[in-house]
């Protein structure tokens, strides 16, 4: 899973912990399946989909051809919020054309959808893009004046904004995405792997489980 504050993170004893991890454990203990848990980049999560090291994660497809490499479980574990944040008193700008010729702030090393990503790469729009090291940085960036608009994930940014005990930054939305298991074709038995999560899901869900991470 990747490091995600509050969601799946290594606490101080060196456990991976939080509300994905816990979700994790309650579908994976149902369905008979035994597991590790690492924390890990996500470029290193895709590489290991694709030849087989990573043989399951809880996340989105939002890398061009990782499909061709993995299986999609049915059910969905949440919505994957992604939010263009502007700083506080300023007015919420119109997507996409109030972009044009600003500075956008991305986290370096993280993925955002194809739709998005064609949005902001239209040249007419002239957008300068600058990378922030981490969701942290990125915000302070942003209420420094160092870039115009923030493009990142909403659970990200809330934790941020809980570190920093401030009120939410305002924004708009611009994407959800449903989490689900992606499981690497190279799994062995992958097709029944997927359909044990599936129905360990449907199990829990008849039990009155809440499996919806972003409410855990």
């Amino acid at each position: 899973i990747m490091n995600f504050p509050g969601y799946s993170e290594v606490d101080e004893q060196g456990n991976v912990v939080g509300r994905t991890v816990t979700l994790v454990d309650k579908v994976l203990r149902q369905a008979g399946i035994a597991y590790e848990i690492r924390i890990l980049p996500a470029a290193r999560i895709w590489r290991g989909l694709e030849d087989g090291s990573v043989q399951l994660w809880p996340g989105i497809i939002n890398k061009p051809g990782l499909e061709a490499s993995t299986l999609l479980a049915r059910r969905t574990l949440g919505m994957v919020g992604i939010n263009l944040y502007y700083p506080p008193g300023s007015p919420p700008p119109q997507w996409p054309d109030d972009l044009k010729g600003k500075r956008v702030i991305l986290i370096t090393n993280y993925t955002y959808t194809s739709q998005l990503m064609r949005v902001l790469d239209d040249p007419s729009l002239d957008i300068t893009f600058l990378l922030g090291s981490s969701h942290l940085g990125a915000v302070r960036m942003l209420l420094r004046g160092r870039g115009d608009y923030l493009l990142d994930y909403r659970a990200q940014v809330n934790s941020v904004a809980a570190t920093l005990h401030m009120d939410s930054l305002p924004h708009l939305a611009v994407a959800e995405q449903p989490m689900r298991f992606v499981v690497s074709r190279r799994t062995p038995g992958a097709e029944a792997v997927v359909r044990a999560l599936d129905t360990a899901y449907d199990q829990l869900e008849a039990q009155g489980v809440e499996l919806d991470v972003t409410r855990q």
